[in-house]
């Protein structure tokens, strides 16, 4: 005959005509480590994000601000007598823009950009804190 293994989870108590009570076990530390777990999770989930976030903004300032000058357009609109002067004023223009933190890209050399990046001729660009040019 063979033996009969006792319950896994015997009963503690039992009363008469009462159901039998358990006492608490591993149901309720199983809630316990799932709940330990979720949390656990998330923290890690959140700090990844900041960390993650933290880079992009360090790395978005080593960045500078673009602003695409048509040298052609500004020497273009004005009569040919003084064309020197001109050049060398917006060449001028040009440096004192990259030495405000502007990365100055010629026109001729871009093939697509959002209009807002063009300077126009005798505008005056933002400083790089200010916002877009």
């Amino acid at each position: 005959m063979p033996s009969e293994r006792p319950p896994r989870n015997p009963p503690t108590r039992t009363e008469p005509g009462s159901a039998v009570v358990r006492s608490p076990g591993a149901a309720d530390r199983r809630w316990l480590f799932l709940l330990l777990g979720l949390l656990a999770a998330g923290a890690t989930g959140y700090l990844g994000a900041v960390l993650a976030e933290r880079q992009l903004w360090r790395d978005l300032a080593l960045r500078p601000p673009v602003v695409i000058f048509d040298l052609a357009a500004a020497l273009g609109s004005g009569e040919s007598s003084g064309l020197d002067a001109r050049l060398a004023a917006e060449r001028d223009r040009a440096k004192r823009l990259a030495a405000g933190g502007f990365l100055v890209l010629d026109a001729q050399a871009v093939i697509a950009a959002p209009p807002e990046l063009y300077l126009a001729a005798g505008a005056k660009a933002q400083s790089p804190g200010e916002g877009a040019p």
